[in-house]
């Protein structure tokens, strides 16, 4: 992949997570502000990702029917800082929802063409550094939205952090202009189509999907639950922030080193400790009074989602054939989201109904059955017997 492109392609998801991460631990705030009661913020956030996982199943049907990349990412990135900016005008929590929702969409469309640019411009040998390299934005968005947006809020309210998280957005569309593009040859034969989705469609694969969703429902546990908390506990939207910031900080350097290791020692082992980090982020935050315990327990949890999404990637990119990755990539990516979907949702009402701390504790169980599915992934004859092998 030429420096140019990897280039364009990081301004754009950093465009994209600086956004998402740097507002993200303000919405439930925001929205309880505008009338929402704790549960009615977490369903409000979890509409939010069930809208982002439709434009990630959106983006990768798009890039396989029309083959202009480039075009679709500019015209959702544009969109997409219009969105923003409207975000800080909604008077109650149900404008705020369609907005955050088409946001979140849009969002959901960059993110997975970043990642099918990737896929397509990658060789074998560096997609895991590639990957890497793009989840980095991940934790640099995070530490750049989170130590700007709370002192924004503090200082000039909410309407000025969206104008100012839209200002910033336009690096999205106005990198577009700059990338190169390619197209993937529809017609194969049907032999080779079959094979292709016998690769796709394995026990393996399946299982390594479920990991995702499973660990990553976790991760948005500790967003929301980590917002409710610190909110309950009376820190500024300055130092609840900050979590994303520190967090963000700490996680930054990880994705380029783990995917450079899973280029060379493989990825499974890599992605296990991504799932450990997950269960003691969850720990943690049960137990969490000190903003220093917040900042611990976010920088974990931006491990294991860094891992997901970096590591993970590059297995599926492994796996499947350049004539169907497209619908690989957009399959995985959009696991985190349906995650979202449900973390939020769950934490919301779990939360109001069980307590803080019981909740925590039973989010710290996702993780662990993760590991289980990866280490089922290497008992290959299992899935044979189970009939997984070719679905």
């Amino acid at each position: 992949m030429s420096k140019k492109l990897l280039g364009v392609l990081f301004l754009s998801s950093l465009a994209i997570f600086t956004a998402g991460n740097g507002i993200v631990p303000l919405l439930p705030i925001y929205a309880i502000q505008l009338g929402a009661e704790t549960a009615v913020a977490g369903y409000y956030l979890s509409f939010s990702f069930f809208m982002l996982a439709v434009g990630v199943f959106i983006a990768g049907w798009l890039s396989d029917l029309y083959q202009n990349r480039k075009r679709i990412l500019f015209i959702a990135g544009l969109m997409c800082v219009f969105s923003v900016w409207l975000m800080g005008r909604a008077t109650n929590i149900w404008q705020l929802t369609i907005l955050t929702g088409t946001t979140w969409f849009l969002g959901g469309i960059g993110l997975t063409l970043v990642n099918i640019f990737v896929g397509l411009f990658a060789e074998k040998t560096e997609r895991g550094k590639i990957f890497g390299i793009i989840a980095m934005t991940s934790s640099l968005g995070a530490l750049i939205g989170g130590s700007t947006t709370g002192f924004f809020v503090d200082r000039w309210g909410f309407s000025f952090m969206f104008l100012a998280v839209s200002i910033f957005c336009l690096i999205w569309p106005m990198a577009t202009l700059f990338m190169e593009d390619k197209t993937v040859p529809k017609k194969i034969k049907r032999v080779e189509k079959a094979s292709v989705n016998s690769l796709w469609l394995t026990g393996g694969i399946l299982l390594l999907l479920l990991a995702s969703l499973i660990s990553n429902i976790a991760v948005f546990m500790n967003t929301l639950g980590r917002s409710l908390t610190m909110n309950n506990l009376n820190y500024s939207a300055v130092a609840i922030a900050s979590t994303g910031a520190i967090g963000g900080a700490i996680a930054l350097p990880l994705p380029v080193l783990l995917g450079w290791l899973s280029d060379r020692i493989g990825r499974k082992l890599l992605m296990n400790l991504g799932y450990l980090a997950g269960i003691l982020s969850m720990l943690i935050l049960a137990i969490s009074t000190s903003l220093w315990h917040f900042w611990i327990t976010a920088s974990l949890s931006y491990v294991l989602f860094d891992v997901n999404r970096g590591i993970g990637s590059a297995f599926v990119t492994d796996l499947v054939s350049e004539k169907f990755f497209e619908k690989g990539i957009a399959i995985f990516n959009v696991m985190p989201w349906i995650a979202g979907i449900l973390g939020y949702a769950l934490t919301g009402y779990a939360v109001q109904t069980f307590g803080i701390t019981s909740t925590f504790i039973a989010g710290a169980f996702l993780p662990f059955i993760a590991i289980i599915f990866m280490v089922l992934i290497r008992q290959n004859a299992l899935f044979e017997d189970l009939g997984l092998r070719n679905l």
